[in-house]
């Protein structure tokens, strides 16, 4: 008479404390993720086979749409903060406390100083349907270097100045922006484009 088996028991493993471990590495991540803020304009950048990266760490972005109109920003939002409290100064914009802090959360801005104000003013919904002008940039008044300066000079020094121009971006206003930040000694920045596989 064969004798009788065993019964099997499959193993078992207590998944509580795999679950709490998720949920703190969810935490985590959802607590220290700094989002990127909305870009003021979109911009479809040429393709080139560099594969060289911009870093987003102090970057100052020069960003000329494709109807020839410039926006200034700036990555770091503490940055932001004392760029917006010295052109405020300079131009005598007249901005308040609290906007100046909404200045902060645009990651760009294309509108002239004289205009921050009531710009900033707006809500989140009447920002989005607003056409901006563009920051102005010619030879009687070059506000967008005089933000580039302030940003460069004044601010941070070790930051690097980045140019990214639309596909369709036609070259006079390419050529009057370098022209202008060579009057004013500025001839060291990259250019942005967007990558494509080499062959």
């Amino acid at each position: 008479m064969a004798a009788p088996k065993p019964a099997r028991k499959s193993p078992s493993m207590d998944m509580t404390a795999m679950c709490d471990v998720a949920f703190l590495l969810l935490t985590f991540f959802i607590m220290t993720t700094q989002f990127k803020s909305e870009e003021s304009v979109t911009v479809d950048t040429p393709s080139s086979i560099s594969e060289i990266k911009v870093e987003d760490k102090d970057m100052a972005t020069i960003t000329i749409d494709k109807d020839g109109k410039y926006y200034f920003g700036v990555t770091n939002p503490t940055d932001r903060y004392t760029l917006i409290q010295k052109m405020n100064d300079k131009y005598g914009a007249g901005l308040s406390e609290s906007q100046q802090a909404s200045f902060t959360k645009l990651s760009e801005t294309g509108v002239s100083i004289n205009s921050l104000k009531q710009y900033l003013s707006l809500t989140e919904a009447q920002k989005s349907q607003v056409k901006l002008q563009g920051i102005p940039n010619d030879s009687t008044k070059s506000e967008l270097v005089d933000w580039v300066k302030t940003y460069l000079t004044d601010i941070n020094k070790s930051a690097k100045l980045a140019v990214r121009g639309d596909v369709k971006t036609q070259y006079p206003a390419i050529k009057k922006l370098f022209a202008e930040l060579g009057k004013n000694d500025i001839n060291k920045f990259q250019l942005i484009t967007s990558s494509e596989t080499a062959e």
